[in-house]
Formats: C-alpha cells, sequence, structure tokens
C-alpha cells in the first residue's frame, strides 16, 4: 500500500484521490464496480494505531464514497468492513477499509459453474467516473459540515 500512497511505478496503481490523512484506491481484484479502498497515509497495521483525527476523516469518507457510488451506481446496499492480520484474511500489513457496493443478483451461472468472475464493467471505466466525480463529494466544504 506504502508503493500505491507514493505513486511506486513498479506497481499498478488504481488511486483515485489522495488528502493529507488517506487515499483511496480501486481494488485491482474487485468483487462489484466500484470496490474501494480507503488507506491511512501513515503506516499502520492496526485500527488501535488511528488517531481520533483519522477516524473521524476515515469514517467522514466512507459516508462520502457512499454518496458517489449511490450516485454513479445506485448499489442496493454495501459491505464495508477491514480484515486485519492474516488471521482475517489481510492480505497486506497496511490497515485499510473495503467498501464493496451490492447489487443484488450478483452471482450467476458462470460464477458457481465455471469458477469464473464475469466483469460487467472493466477497471478503467469504473477509475474515469470515480476520479472525475470525487471531488463533487470529498472536497472541504464536506469534511466541514460534519
Amino acid at each position: 500500500m506504502c508503493a500505491v500512497r507514493d505513486n511506486d511505478e513498479r506497481v499498478v496503481t488504481l488511486k483515485i484521490y489522495d488528502d493529507e490523512y488517506i487515499f483511496i484506491s480501486l481494488n485491482l481484484y474487485p468483487y462489484n464496480p466500484g470496490h474501494l479502498m480507503i488507506i491511512p497515509n501513515r503506516h499502520v497495521a492496526s485500527f488501535l494505531e488511528l488517531t481520533r483525527e483519522e477516524i473521524i476523516h476515515i469514517n467522514r469518507t466512507i459516508q462520502g464514497i457512499q454518496l458517489l457510488l449511490d450516485d454513479l451506481y445506485s448499489p442496493k446496499g454495501y459491505n464495508i468492513g477491514i480484515n486485519q492480520g492474516i488471521i482475517a484474511g489481510a492480505s497486506i500489513e497496511h490497515l485499510h477499509i473495503h467498501i464493496v457496493p451490492r447489487y443484488g443478483a450478483e452471482l450467476g451461472y458462470i460464477d458457481i459453474v465455471g469458477k469464473t468472475r464475469i466483469v460487467v464493467e472493466g477497471l478503467d471505466s469504473v477509475k474515469q467516473k470515480l476520479t472525475e466525480n470525487i471531488h463533487n463529494f470529498l472536497n472541504k466544504e464536506f469534511y466541514e459540515s460534519f
């Protein structure tokens, strides 16, 4: 995650937003279009390491991302969560919060029988839409209106 934060040319970056506390990236292997991760800029491995300001900022960002995804994709629900620690499914030792929009009938015949995921919208298209619209939802006024 630090390599993504630092725009390291050796890694694929799907970053769509950053500010003093966090950056936001699309998940390279999304469950659904709009599957994002909010990542603290500061390298922390545990939620317990976050400062009060970081917690407030991250939670406000989650709200803004939901507004953005509601506007662009109209999901029917969300999974929002943290996998902290290898045993919990964390593959990276840098805290990150997943936001997964859910649309309803997502599993089809090919997903179940063929054990193959269908990508209904490519990452480049999703990244472009989100990047073009994110500042309408995450801006100084939004954070200060809390």
